[in-house]
């Protein structure tokens, strides 16, 4: 096992079973260090039928994503011919805020490799060892891995997105790697490839990657508002971290739908276009729909191409029809397999019928966006009052919700290494906040606040009753934009139940809160997040595959403690349960103690289980 996998166990054991605070296993540095802006319109909006495209169509594309459960969607776009005629935002999203876009950052460097192609400064056959040759690899079929294999995912790397959280030199931790498969025999999906190309596009055009797409691409398609985090050598991530609102990215789907031309300027030549679109490599049939081009996924039958990242973040490319669909989400998907792109690609993708314009099915369309996902709510806002003041022509009442005053006051928790920010940010980031200690309510005239205690750092924010109200949260130097509307209802037992929505409209992650009371001052707080734990299942189950010892060891523990035991472990981390106490409760003292022993007692538990699998990975990174 190499030594980035045996810190990836570490730091997962380190969360999982001893309870760490901060389980972090390489000094934590701030890369996402600002908060996102607006970019503003451009394109012109218009009807679907000016476009030969059906409103009824769309609006039944629309319901479609809105009633299947696993499309998790923020935003949408639609455009056909360079023009919208469809967008809308779930509640508490922007389709103008830039959002964070992991690996469709990979369609921008492979853009700045193909600039670097078209002005003769780099040749796909060049060999990565000629390009770095600072760096002696470990495995001597190093030296056939050229910029090509970079870009189709076909180095037979092995150090990986994992490693980005285990190790500081992700370059000498990608030249030590002994090889999975001689370069260019398969097809094997790797950020890390991106991130040398990245570090490829610094080398050679001497800025940065930012500047130089700035500079050739961004600027020349009036795209301004571009954040991208930088990775711990000083250099952008290259296979993630690039933030980009949707009409910025529909800029870009337009360009590459044009074959390179952007408003009859030419940005990429139509050569490169070409071959990134084209497949230029296969990959499995279980993977989904889609081969592979140059940083782009290629459909396997119909012309259709795709920038793609974790999560749901997708501009789909139909070039037979003239659309580009930008969309947000956050779903349990790694890749290309997507319930969001199987009904836009049902929709959207064969044939169009001729169409009439119908002034009753375009407002039909624009009510559908207006309420876009509010079937979907999970927090329910309260409707404003309107009285005499309303009838006037002034605004409407929105007092106080008298619901919430039980809910005010401070409550305390034992210990625990959860925090507001959903778990999945905090791992990417490698920000972790010290847990929970606290959590406190307060009304300022007709406003919420909540306020969460975490590692003696107080993250304050409104919540709004009436709508998503809006707060930047700072976490070690790394700000979030975090929306939050609360509702309080009775459950079918008439007890009281208050709910805080978290959105992070930034972000392809959410959490939810849910709290009920006991009626001896005792608080429990339920926490979700989505995506959720299915998402680091493929990865965890990664690690323990690696190695037959390790192997092993996991398969004695799941005998003893229950099958998939280390499954449910997850779940209980990006869902857990947090018992607490309000501070004036009468018995506030008996029920902290209580939940104190019930926590040490569940580390004491895991502890051994701890040892045996840190054990079982250091035999295997022996071997």
């Amino acid at each position: 096992m190499n030594k980035w996998k045996l810190r990836a166990v570490e730091l997962i054991t380190g969360l999982a079973f001893t309870g760490k605070k901060n389980p972090s296993v390489i000094p934590y540095y701030p890369s996402k260090t600002k908060a996102s802006g607006k970019e503003v319109r451009y394109f012109n909006r218009t009807s679907p039928e000016r476009r030969g495209i059906s409103s009824r169509l769309l609006y039944d594309m629309l319901c479609s994503l809105e009633e299947d459960k696993r499309a998790n969607i923020h935003n949408v776009m639609v455009l056909k011919d360079g023009e919208v005629v469809c967008e809308c935002s779930r509640p508490g999203y922007d389709v103008n805020v830039r959002h964070l876009s992991h690996s469709m950052s990979k369609t921008l460097t492979g853009m700045a490799i193909g600039l670097l192609v078209d002005d003769g400064r780099l040749s796909l056959d060049r060999r990565l060892v000629d390009i770095f040759p600072e760096y002696d690899p470990t495995d001597k079929r190093f030296n056939a891995i050229t910029v090509k294999h970079l870009l189709i995912m076909s180095t037979g790397v092995p150090f990986s997105e994992a490693g980005s959280v285990t190790e500081t030199e992700w370059t000498r931790a990608f030249f030590e790697s002994r090889l999975s498969f001689a370069p260019g025999s398969a097809f094997a999906y790797n950020s890390m490839n991106s991130y040398i190309l990245a570090r490829i596009v610094v080398r050679i055009a001497g800025i940065s990657l930012t500047a130089f797409l700035t500079e050739r691409v961004f600027r020349p398609l009036g795209i301004e508002n571009v954040f991208w985090e930088m990775g711990p050598e000083g250099v952008e991530k290259g296979g993630w971290g690039a933030y980009l609102s949707l009409e910025s990215w529909a800029k870009l789907g337009v360009m590459m739908q044009q074959g390179g031309v952007f408003e009859g300027k030419r940005i990429l030549s139509s050569a490169w276009v070409a071959e990134s679109t084209s497949t230029q490599i296969q990959v499995p049939e279980n993977a989904g729909d889609y081969n592979y081009g140059y940083q782009i996924w290629v459909h396997r039958r119909n012309g259709q191409f795709l920038f793609n990242g974790m999560l749901g973040q997708n501009v789909w490319v139909c070039p037979k029809n003239g659309i580009v669909v930008v969309a947000n989400c956050e779903n349990n998907e790694l890749f290309q397999k997507s319930a969001v792109l199987e009904i836009i690609e049902r929709y959207l993708g064969g044939k169009l019928a001729p169409v009439s314009y119908d002034t009753g099915t375009v407002g039909r369309l624009r009510e559908k966006e207006k309420s876009f996902f509010d079937s979907r709510r999970w927090a329910r806002p309260l409707k404003p009052r309107r009285g005499i003041i309303y009838k006037l022509g002034f605004r409407c009442a929105r007092p106080f919700d008298k619901s919430w005053r039980r809910m005010l006051g401070t409550f305390t928790f034992a210990h625990n290494n959860h925090g507001i920010l959903p778990l999945f940010i905090r791992a990417m980031q490698n920000n972790y906040s010290g847990g929970i200690e606290s959590v406190t309510l307060e009304r300022e005239g007709e406003s919420l606040f909540f306020t969460s205690r975490e590692g003696g750092v107080d993250y304050r924010f409104e919540v709004g009753l009436y709508d998503f109200k809006t707060t930047t949260l700072v976490f070690n130097g790394e700000p979030y934009i975090v929306r939050a509307l609360g509702s309080a209802y009775e459950d079918s037992d008439k007890r009281a139940v208050y709910k805080i929505e978290l959105v992070l409209p930034e972000m392809p992650n959410s959490r939810k809160l849910r709290f009920t009371f006991g009626e001896d001052g005792r608080m429990v707080m339920r926490m979700n997040e989505v995506p959720d734990e299915k998402i680091a299942e493929p990865l965890v189950q990664s690690i323990y595959a690696t190695n037959p010892k390790f192997a092993f060891a996991v398969n004695i523990l799941e005998r003893r403690l229950g099958d998939k035991f280390i499954n449910r472990k997850l779940e209980s981390l990006f869902s857990p349960t947090l018992i607490g106490a309000h501070v004036g409760a009468d018995n506030y003292y008996d029920i902290i103690a209580d939940e104190k022993a019930r926590a040490e007692e569940a580390i004491r538990g895991t502890k051994a289980i701890s040892a045996l699998i840190l054990k079982a990975a250091s035999d295997a990174h022996d071997d």
